[in-house]
């Protein structure tokens, strides 16, 4: 009911619009309601299907799909092609024969063999002989002044797969003169008693184990022994043995180094007496990143019985070595604090310096010292390198002028002898520069270093030393040069007499004549230098020695 009137009211503009455009009036109309309204609602239609969502936190699963191709067949049957047939290597035989004779002014005469063991993979052994000798050519009052060194060493090498063997002999027969009586006035009068006799027998047996499973921590070793006899009954028997071991600490492995060393020495106008000294010395080293490092103990001691007087020397150094690559090849720094000693005995004196006197004192020298540093190439293969050092030296060996204690012969025959002794605390700086240049046909090397000097008075010293070293090497010639220039040093008289400064050089020309011959031309002091080595001993003026060699 109540829609219907709306309606009608909704048609009342409607009418009333339509009679006055058409300008008639408007009709009654009669609306008759016969009931009331009904409303009717249709049925609904449901939705039977359900809602889905994707989940997004699920991972989606890679599904790789192989397919098995399948093979072409090809009927094709080729022949086979024949294996090359490789000849056998044929490595050139090793000379196992070589011969050299030699001569040359102030009646030089050289001399050599060697006799060695073809090409083997397990065994190597070698004989060689030899003789230098020169007579006279030195500024000195005596007519002649012989030297003489005859040298015969045999060695033997076998590897095995777990061992490495080497032992040797060798047999030294030498003679030298005392000369050195220019400055003093000292002659002898008795021929021949200026003549330093010695010889040197030593045999020693060297070992190592780098892959043993049965000793592992053994890397190697050896012993060895050494008879030296001189002028007047002197002698020395020397018998030592060094061991290195390597041990496991955590993931650092340090190595052990173990040394003993025994002495008897038999004098001929004091007592003799004898030595022992040993040596216990731990140290690891390794690398992390730039930096490689070295770090250890060395425990070193000497206790000597008889001879001048009872004594035991023991030192402890440290040993820091550190070195960072800081560009490759470029630059590297390095620097450290270590330290050794060394044992002096009768063979290290009279091989240093064969005109010393016989009875002397041995003592343990030491020295610690600091350095800082640094190395590397530059332009192309020019290697550099620089560095700077303090050196702690106590009891440093310096040979002096025995003006006091000349040596004596049995007839009583005063010799121009060179004496030991020792400056108990020395402290040496010192600089040194290096430049290299090798290149594949020329090598170019030279050096300079400068020592300043403090504490004890310590005579030989060198102030500075310049140096250098030039080979050249085309087809079959081969040339070589070294250069070196010493400043003054201190006599080590009584009265302190400067030695004068000099300058050596030395020239050496090889040329091969065929696979077989070949020939030496050995020239030294070029400059013809009269300079003195120690006081009142000169060095011979220009010497040039030819040599001929023929190998087998």
């Amino acid at each position: 009911m109540k829609r219907i009137v709306v309606l009608g009211l909704m048609l009342l503009p409607v009418l009333a619009w339509s009679q006055e455009e058409s300008g008639d009036e408007v009709k009654s109309v009669e609306i008759r309601v016969v009931e009331d309204y009904k409303a009717q609602v249709r049925s609904a239609h449901k939705i039977s299907e359900q809602p889905s969502f994707a989940d997004t936190t699920s991972e989606k699963l890679d599904v790789n799909v192989r397919i098995q191709p399948k093979g072409m067949v090809i009927d094709f049957d080729p022949d086979p092609i024949p294996s090359i047939r490789l000849g056998r290597v044929k490595l050139p035989k090793l000379p196992t024969q070589k011969v050299s004779l030699g001569a040359g002014n102030y009646t030089g005469t050289y001399g050599s063999f060697v006799l060695s063991s073809p090409r083997s993979k397990k065994n190597v052994w070698g004989i060689k002989a030899l003789h230098d000798g020169t007579l006279g050519g030195v500024n000195s009052p005596f007519y002649t002044q012989p030297t003489y060194e005859n040298t015969l060493l045999a060695d033997f090498q076998r590897a095995t797969k777990n061992w490495n063997f080497k032992t040797q002999a060798l047999l030294q027969a030498n003679y030298h003169s005392f000369f050195g009586a220019a400055e003093t006035g000292m002659l002898d009068t008795v021929s021949g008693a200026w003549q330093q006799t010695y010889g040197i027998n030593q045999q020693w047996l060297r070992t190592s184990n780098p892959t043993s499973k049965v000793l592992a921590t053994y890397r190697r070793g050896g012993i060895s022994y050494l008879y030296t006899h001189a002028g007047f009954a002197t002698s020395e028997h020397l018998a030592k043995t060094v061991h290195t071991i390597e041990l496991e600490a955590g993931d650092q492995e340090i190595n052990l180094e173990l040394g003993y060393q025994f002495s008897q020495y038999n004098g001929w106008s004091v007592a003799g007496g004898q030595y022992h000294n040993f040596k216990v010395a731990p140290f690891t080293q390794g690398k992390n990143g730039i930096l490689s490092y070295e770090f250890g103990i060395d425990f070193s001691g000497t206790q000597t019985s008889g001879l001048t007087q009872d004594r035991f020397e023991f030192y402890v150094f440290p040993k820091v070595n550190l070195q960072a690559e800081i560009l490759r090849r470029t630059l590297a720094i390095y620097g450290g604090w270590d330290g050794s000693s060394k044992q002096q005995t009768l063979q290290s004196l009279i091989q240093e310096v064969p005109q010393i006197s016989l009875d002397q004192e041995f003592r343990l020298s030491g020295q610690n010292r600091g350095y800082v540093g640094m190395q590397g190439a530059l332009i192309g293969k020019l290697q550099y390198r620089l560095e700077g050092a303090m050196t702690f030296m106590s009891d440093a060996v310096q040979f002096t002028r025995d003006t006091v204690l000349s040596a004596v012969d049995m007839n009583g025959t005063l010799l121009p002898a060179l004496s030991v002794s020792y400056a108990e605390q020395v402290l040496k700086t010192s600089f040194r520069g290096e430049l290299n240049v090798p290149l594949k046909q020329l090598t170019i090397s030279s050096y300079a270093q400068f020592n300043a000097y403090s504490g004890d008075s310590f005579f030989g010293r060198e102030g500075q030393i310049i140096g250098g070293l030039l080979s050249y090497e085309i087809n079959d010639l081969r040339v070589s040069t070294a250069a070196k220039h010493v400043g003054g040093r201190y006599s080590g008289a009584s009265t302190e007499l400067s030695l004068e400064s000099y300058t050596d050089v030395n020239l050496q020309l090889g040329y091969e004549i065929n696979d077989n011959l070949s020939i030496n031309l050995r020239a030294y002091n070029l400059l013809n230098q009269d300079y003195q080595t120690y006081l009142g001993y000169r060095v011979r003026g220009v010497r040039g020695l030819f040599v001929l060699n023929y190998q087998f």
